[in-house]
């Protein structure tokens, strides 16, 4: 039996029936996943039983698919140590989750709907917080959510950003190849669904570079930006915003003081994860072994010998 936690029934149902979860094959799903972890040798991954269902349910259950997106989580944390800096659970990353820059509410939109994340602009300081900090933030809250939060992993997140007096030197930090790196690791790493994203409160200026994000965007149809919180109440429902904009969903001083409690425990977790990752130079002798061995599969099947170069069905996956 599988270690992982039992979903209310609401979130059962959108598991089984948007996530093709099957209680009859689940186990032995799990089992697989971390039988092949373990066979590679240029893979070092947590194989625990509720991290591997997070990567499972997010590629629906189809193992191929959570095989390529475990080794694109751990290639880049090794890759992209410029954006992600240290795996410990620092000064400068305390100071941000006390900052109340960013509080995830209590209540999901129902039981079985997506987690709520809250993002006060204003509250950035550019003389202490950088985008590449505020990104490396990001990175450490998603994977406590990946170890914590179902709802979070299987209905996925809706993000609302209050932009209210945003500093407009952060605005002059956005580079698109940079947010194209960053991107690449919340939409193909981290194994959650980005919902929405809602802004609020934004000025002209900050609607033309949200406008220049939304053009680098694969999915456009998730940005929404609203003229006030009287739109954004609409587009979500008044009772799963924070009491501070008027409803029932927490106080925002509260869920920060709850995440920087919750990061604290996490520091161990996060020391530990500091001997994980990808070893590419191994990771691309296996993948020229893989070829190789298919490429001598095939000659023997059809007694030709293969064209020297050619690539064929056994095109080297490119994760980078």
């Amino acid at each position: 039996m599988a270690k992982i936690r039992e979903l209310v029934p609401e979130l059962a149902e959108v598991a089984r029936t948007e996530l093709n979860e099957n209680p009859a094959n689940r186990d032995a799903l799990i089992v697989a996943f971390r039988t092949w972890i373990n066979e590679q040798n240029y893979l070092e991954a947590r194989t625990d039983d509720q991290f591997l269902v997070a990567f499972l349910r997010v590629c629906l259950w189809d193992l191929e698919l959570a095989k390529k997106r475990i080794v694109f989580f751990y290639n880049y944390k090794s890759k992209e140590r410029g954006l992600l800096k240290s795996r410990l659970v620092d000064d400068k990353l305390l100071e941000l989750a006390r900052s109340g820059i960013f509080a995830t509410l209590p209540n999901p939109i129902g039981p079985g709907g997506p987690r709520i994340h809250y993002t006060r602009m204003g509250h950035i300081e550019t003389s202490k917080h950088s985008v590449t900090d505020i990104f490396r933030f990001h990175a450490f809250r998603s994977e406590i959510e990946l170890n914590t939060d179902d709802n979070w992993n299987i209905s996925g997140v809706v993000e609302i950003m209050d932009f209210t007096k945003i500093p407009y030197s952060l605005l002059l930090q956005f580079d698109p190849s940079m947010f194209r790196r960053m991107n690449a690791f919340l939409e193909h790493g981290i194994p959650t669904n980005l919902v929405a994203t809602h802004i609020v409160n934004a000025s002209r200026e900050t609607q033309f570079v949200l406008t220049v994000i939304r053009n680098v965007m694969k999915q456009k149809e998730l940005l929404h930006i609203h003229p006030n919180v009287e739109s954004l109440a609409k587009a979500i429902g008044k009772e799963y915003l924070p009491v501070e904009l008027g409803g029932n969903n927490g106080a925002l001083n509260d869920a920060v003081s709850r995440y920087e409690a919750q990061l604290n425990s996490f520091a161990s977790y996060f020391s530990e994860d500091e001997r994980y990752g990808v070893d590419e130079k191994l990771r691309e002798a296996s993948e020229r072994e893989k070829e190789q061995r298919q490429t001598s599969l095939v000659s023997g099947v059809t007694g030709v010998p293969a064209v020297s170069g050619e690539e064929g069905a056994f095109r080297k996956l490119n994760i980078d």
